[in-house]
């Protein structure tokens, strides 16, 4: 059994998506270190103070970017084109309506969304200097971070990982610009992530213009009932994984209120701090959930399970490395980590080295959590995605903090966030028993159905010769010589049609009723409507082009 061309695309996909999951956190990460080391500490708890408003718009970028991808991609999976246009199209003009109609609400009374944040007086001048580019960067990053996620998975992952890296370059670039030679104060920093933005939005009119881009946007008008009851279906899908930033919204918003009111400026900012670090692993955390929660959709519908178990052991492979080294390097050297932040008061150098060590205890149970939420949510159990996503984003936190801080002092505040995603990895594994008894063609954690494992087989073929193995398979399976013609004229034009380095995969399943045999390939995409057009067999035979790759799938009725 071959998981080559998901791992070609697992890689391909991979830094792309770990890019785009930067988007707007790498940018409050690069300016919380400009800002704490040419303007001070006190304007980097300015930052943190804003935190709530910057994770409601990675949101947006979460709720319509990847809840559209999965239904877009499901809809392709499908052969429904259509379908798929409809959803890409609703994810990005949501995106821009509801985007902009955000940073009016903040314009509209900006003191009051200050007091409402809890600032403080010294605070407050800070605050109010970097909110204006900041709220003009939303609608932007939003956008951008959306069509993003598309381009990623419609072939052209490359050019996506080149947009978010030429955004973020020119937001550092302008930094330090603007910082050291034009002494603009914590109000260049948000001018610099607005216009670094803007160039990587710009760029993205490349894909726009791409003749060879399979997501299309629809140019008629949409009726209004139709637009809702797609825009409802994408935020339905795209929930879980955005209700983790949204709820970290709400989180920040009372964590501040508490560690400010026991810690004063000096909590906020070892809060800002540990919150920070999470974002760096997240980042490559929640990419690798993201590539994984990309691909799943297609091997998952079509009950490839070996290549689902494959990409599922990849990915905590990956995460678990980057999480584990991390945290060793945290504990073993907290204070090269804070260097990033030149602290000018050393003072709460101790209380913030302590915080970073308890807090950095969740980066390991963070992977299995952060993907199963993810894994959770692209097969559409989205009821337990969301269960997981409350506990570890908000419920446990919170309860945990504000009950026991009385009894264990402020450490418990920073293990927490540890206790919480173990308590929310126990929660999916009970889950997982109750729907084994309900729903008993079910097994395990992941939901793979039972004997379809057993009763398929994937071969990969790197020439014409190596059908034979395919044609013995069918005839093992007793299917009727006519059928078993028609894979092999298609397997016949596939190698014909393309050069000498072209391969397919080729997964056949047994099913009580019938028998699938679906072949993917990198090749022409023209090829496999040819053979659709030959074969004239509109019921059984159909074929999209999904994730760069063709895909055509041909079913054999029983008699």
């Amino acid at each position: 059994m071959s998981n080559t061309l998901a791992n070609i695309k697992f890689r391909e996909l991979l830094l792309p998506t770990i890019l785009i999951a930067m988007a707007l956190n790498i940018t409050a990460i690069v300016d919380s270190i400009f800002v704490s080391t040419f303007i001070g500490d006190v304007a980097l708890a300015a930052i943190e103070i804003l935190e709530p408003i910057i994770l409601l718009v990675t949101v947006f970028e979460w709720l319509f970017g990847l809840g559209g991808q999965i239904l877009s991609l499901n809809r392709k999976a499908e052969f429904d084109e259509e379908g798929s246009n409809l959803y890409f199209t609703v994810a990005v003009l949501t995106t821009v309506i509801v985007s902009v109609l955000f940073i009016i609400i903040c314009f509209i009374d900006l003191n009051g969304l200050i007091t409402f944040l809890h600032s403080k007086p010294e605070i407050t001048p800070y605050v109010q200097q970097y909110a204006p580019f900041l709220f003009l960067c939303f609608p932007v990053s939003a956008v951008l971070g959306v069509l993003s996620q598309y381009i990623r998975v419609d072939g052209q992952p490359n050019f996506a990982t080149a947009v978010i890296i030429i955004a973020n370059v020119v937001n550092i670039i302008l930094n330090y610009i603007f910082l050291s030679h034009f002494h603009m104060g914590i109000t260049g920093v948000s001018l610099a992530s607005f216009i670094g933005y803007s160039v990587g939005l710009l760029c993205v009119l490349k894909y726009y213009f791409d003749s060879k881009r399979t997501f299309k946007f629809i140019h008629s008008i949409i009726p209004i009932k139709k637009l809702i009851k797609s825009a409802v279906e994408i935020c339905k899908i795209g929930f879980p994984s955005a209700s983790m930033g949204l709820f970290d919204v709400i989180l920040v918003y009372f964590m501040n209120f508490l560690i400010g009111g026991i810690l004063g400026a000096n909590g906020l900012v070892t809060y800002s701090i540990c919150v920070e670090s999470l974002l760096i692993i997240s980042i490559l955390i929640i990419g690798i959930a993201d590539t994984l929660t990309s691909i799943i959709p297609v091997y998952y519908s079509q009950d490839d399970y070996r290549t689902v178990n494959s990409l599922i052991q990849r990915s905590v492979i990956y995460a678990l490395l980057c999480a584990v080294i991390f945290t060793v390097f945290i504990w073993i050297t907290p204070q090269t980590y804070l260097t990033l932040y030149n602290l000018q008061n050393v003072s709460y150098l101790p209380l913030i080295t302590n915080a970073l060590r308890i807090y950095s205890l969740l980066f390991i149970p963070s992977v299995f959590g952060t993907i199963l939420i993810f894994y959770y949510e692209a097969i559409e159990r989205a009821s337990i995605s969301t269960v997981m996503s409350v506990i570890v984003s908000l419920v446990g936190p919170l309860a945990i903090s504000y009950l026991l801080y009385p009894i264990f002092g402020v450490d418990i505040i920073w293990a927490s966030f540890a206790i919480s995603c173990v308590i929310a990895i126990i929660v999916a594994m009970i889950y997982a028993k109750i729907i084994e008894r309900n729903e008993p063609e079910y097994k395990g954690v992941y939901f793979i159905k039972k004997g379809i494992i057993e009763n398929s087989k994937t071969y990969k073929l790197s020439n014409i010769n190596e059908k034979s193995a395919v044609l013995t398979h069918l005839s093992d399976l007793n299917v009727d010589k006519s059928e078993s013609d028609k894979i092999d004229y298609i397997i016949n034009k596939l190698f014909e049609e393309n050069d000498s380095k072209f391969n397919i995969e080729v997964l056949i399943i047994n099913y009580d009723s019938k028998i699938k045999v679906n072949i993917k390939d990198q090749g022409k995409r023209d090829i496999n409507e040819n053979i659709k057009n030959e074969i004239q067999d509109e019921e059984n035979l159909k074929h999209t082009h999904l994730l760069g790759f063709n895909n055509l799938e041909y079913t054999i009725n029983k008699s």
